[in-house]
């Protein structure tokens, strides 16, 4: 897979300028612009999106030909482990990183207290060359990506709760079966907690990737289910 940080990259040496700041591995309004100028170039349809037919014109191959992941962890759940600890500032002060998340997904919000579950997917996701719902409605992953039946190492997870939902990444199960998930805003943090399978909406793979195979592994928790969302 190709991160966002290779694409830049890779833009900038077909012509195409991406920023004062150059390759940074963020994706935000000048990649974008990148992005459209080159799709325009080459016939694409004219969005920012990164697709398999994006990358097989900037790189030569399709990303729906890679193999499998198996039981190995995906790249974009590597990335949005780094961001693990990230909490809100209590107070008038706000995290820079979130207000950092809202304005590269486009949206309005100048705060973290709007919860931000959506806005710390959907930055992973940009951040590592696809297009997410530039959503901050955690349920409008329901219908991103190609669709799967089962739990798997790097899924994007959707949950149903009171007065709203919830989205993050699958990162195996625990002793009782709770499904283990990173997200943003899981008490106000980036952080792995487990979460009642009961409450699953959706479990959705980035689009043009090779499906997963095999089961999620079994990891230690304190079964403590995850009750603040919000």
């Amino acid at each position: 897979m190709k991160t966002i940080l290779d694409i830049q990259e890779r833009l900038i040496s077909r012509g195409f300028s991406v920023g004062k700041s150059g390759a940074d591995g963020i994706k935000g309004r000048d990649t974008d612009a990148a992005l459209i100028a080159f799709k325009r170039s080459v016939g694409l349809p004219v969005n920012p999106s990164v697709d398999a037919d994006t990358l097989e014109k900037l790189f030569g191959f399709r990303v729906a030909d890679a193999k499998p992941v198996g039981n190995g962890e995906p790249d974009w759940l590597t990335f949005a482990r780094r961001y693990s600890g990230l909490s809100e500032i209590k107070g008038r002060a706000h995290a820079p990183e979130i207000l950092e998340m809202w304005r590269i997904l486009g949206l309005s919000y100048r705060d973290d207290e709007t919860p931000w579950c959506a806005a710390f997917v959907g930055f992973v996701l940009e951040s590592c060359g696809f297009a997410s719902t530039r959503s901050a409605w955690a349920r409008s992953y329901e219908n991103w990506g190609q669709g799967i039946k089962a739990p798997a190492v790097g899924a994007v997870v959707t949950f149903k709760r009171d007065g709203g939902g919830h989205v993050g990444f699958v990162t195996g199960r625990d002793q009782r079966g709770y499904l283990m998930v990173l997200g943003g805003n899981q008490a106000d943090a980036v952080n792995i907690k487990p979460f009642d399978p009961k409450r699953v909406t959706a479990y959705r793979w980035p689009p043009g990737q090779a499906l997963p195979i095999g089961a999620v592994p079994v990891v230690a928790s304190n079964q403590a289910l995850s009750t603040n969302e919000a």
